[in-house]
């Protein structure tokens, strides 16, 4: 089974943001301060609001969330599930990738090879504290076997990772997939080849993400099933105590 078969994939949910963002109604939601009483001051599409949540959320954390509003009410938040620290840390950088660039990364005759060198080269040139903490993790990464790749589609960045794997069970290789997405919401899945065909199992999050997926899949040349899932988390996330500790 080779990698390359992930730019199909990433191709399959790169979606239109605009688009999704609309169907969805799913916003970024940045927690700045608790007021108490399930009341919160929050950063939505760059306007600071005060936000009603029944679900308890964390000073400086982002989230996930759809919002609603009745005339003379505080906006609700709803539906909410909190980004991995990976997607916040990533924004503003300039290590993203663009999808032109994932798919001659994943064709490439090494990938690994290939992303390895291109992050030690990223690293040598680090001009910030933050540009060098991001792309340890991203070393970290691949020296945990798992792919971790900013991507920056229209405007929005986006977490992708993946990781090969031999499932004795069913004596297949296959590839785990995660990507964090902020129009679309978490997504992960398996991809496994059979005989000649290839299936993805994928699950989301949301419902309305599904339904954008499906009206996507028309064209689609692989086999896809897709599901809703709820506490789907990323493959790995490095730990920043270990940043000294990269020994690819």
């Amino acid at each position: 089974m080779n990698i390359s078969h992930l730019s199909a994939l990433a191709k399959l949910i790169s979606t239109n943001p605009n688009e999704a963002k609309t169907l969805i109604k799913l916003g970024s939601v940045d927690v700045l301060k608790s007021l108490g009483d399930g009341k919160y001051t929050v950063l939505l599409e760059n306007k600071t609001l005060t936000a009603q949540s029944q679900m308890r959320l964390n000073e400086g954390a982002r989230y996930w969330a759809q919002l609603t509003q009745d005339k003379n009410t505080l906006p609700q938040l709803s539906n909410l599930i909190k980004m991995p620290q990976l997607l916040k840390s990533f924004a503003n950088e300039n290590l993203a990738y663009t999808l032109k660039d994932l798919q001659t990364l994943l064709h490439s005759k090494n990938p690994a090879a290939s992303l390895k060198q291109t992050l030690f080269e990223q690293l040598s040139n680090a001009m910030t504290k933050d540009e060098f903490s991001n792309t340890s993790n991203l070393l970290l990464s691949l020296q945990n076997q798992t792919f971790t790749i900013p991507l920056y589609y229209h405007n929005y960045f986006s977490i992708l990772q993946f990781k090969k794997r031999y499932n004795k069970k069913l004596k297949k290789t296959q590839i785990d997939f995660y990507a964090a997405l902020e129009f679309l919401g978490p997504v992960s899945g398996v991809i496994t080849f059979e005989e000649n065909d290839i299936l993805i199992d994928l699950s989301v999050a949301y419902e309305k993400t599904k339904q954008i997926l499906e009206d996507d899949m028309k064209n689609f040349s692989y086999t896809v099933t897709l599901s809703l899932a709820q506490n789907i988390e990323p493959l790995y996330e490095a730990n920043l105590n270990s940043l000294l500790d990269v020994s690819i």
